[in-house]
């Protein structure tokens, strides 16, 4: 499935305290692609967040 990034990079951009990461991962659903979720999970962390 192809979704234009257009309109998601110009929504966080909006929101102003938001974190974009582009990545070039065909067709991953975040979640149960590992390197996906664990790259995620370090992004949070690295932000101060909390990694369970």
């Amino acid at each position: 499935m192809y979704v234009d990034a257009g309109p998601q990079l110009a929504t966080a951009e909006r929101l102003g305290n938001a974190q974009v990461w582009v990545t070039n991962e065909y067709e991953h659903d975040g979640i149960t692609s590992g390197r996906v979720l664990t790259r995620l999970l370090d992004l949070v962390r690295d932000r101060g967040g909390e990694r369970r």
